[in-house]
């Protein structure tokens, strides 16, 4: 099996938290596999990344590779796990990936200042002669994903507001367990971890990153879930 990513970005294993948390649920399942690091997946079914290929069959999307994972080899990441718990965290992988993501995605696409950021460290190996015309084409399509969304309709401090409650209520849901849902990470975790270190990881200030470090109890979540979770990556 191998898995096709994006790069590493801002010090995480990938540029993107769908292909840390595909790394990650690959290292949980103790299969034999392989990383390729792509940085443009517009070849790649649905057109992105991470795509799970298994002898000639691509598997696109976490969600997807994750039901692969678990049908066809028997992983279960949400072992011990009562039927309430697993509704909630399937509410809680939502709200990280359908909410929070496109505020973050907007925060990096529309703010002119992180904007410079993004563009250096995603597109920084395209010859400087190319890179401006690319850059823009791919700029402008980002930014009207965001505002077919619908999140980049809204101000910065009208995004913020709503990142600043779902922090909390991540924080409330953690409280002082180790993970999510006790002792043990599960899928929830996989999303949530890598979500919010891929938000902490940008190099340039900003609201959001300062919002999660305000939480000690999300702090100490991130580094142990990146100690347990995928320490080899």
């Amino acid at each position: 099996m191998e898995l096709i990513v994006f790069p590493p970005t801002y010090g995480e294993p990938t540029g993107s938290p769908f292909s840390t948390k595909a790394l990650a649920m690959m290292e949980q399942s103790g299969l034999d596999y392989t990383v390729r690091y792509l940085s443009d997946p517009r070849k790649m079914p649905k057109g992105k990344l991470p795509v799970l290929k298994v002898g000639e069959r691509m598997i696109a999307d976490s969600e997807k590779i994750q039901d692969y994972l678990e049908q066809t080899h028997g992983c279960d990441f949400n072992k011990g796990l009562t039927d309430l718990q697993k509704a909630t965290s399937r509410a809680v992988i939502r709200m990280v990936e359908e909410h929070i993501y496109f505020i973050v995605y907007a925060s990096r696409w529309m703010e002119d200042a992180h904007w410079k950021v993004t563009k250096e460290a995603n597109f920084g190996a395209i010859p400087r002669m190319m890179r401006g015309l690319i850059t823009r084409a791919i700029r402008k399509g980002a930014i009207a994903q965001c505002k077919g969304q619908g999140m980049g309709r809204h101000s910065k401090a009208e995004r913020l507001m709503r990142f600043e409650k779902d922090i909390w209520s991540l924080s409330v849901l953690l409280g002082d367990q180790p993970y999510l849902f006790g002792d043990t990470p599960s899928s929830a975790d996989n999303t949530t971890v890598s979500a919010l270190r891929f938000i902490c990881a940008f190099t340039h200030e900003n609201d959001l990153a300062d919002c999660v470090r305000s939480y000690p109890n999300l702090v100490a979540y991130m580094e142990r879930g990146k100690k347990e979770m995928f320490p080899s990556i």
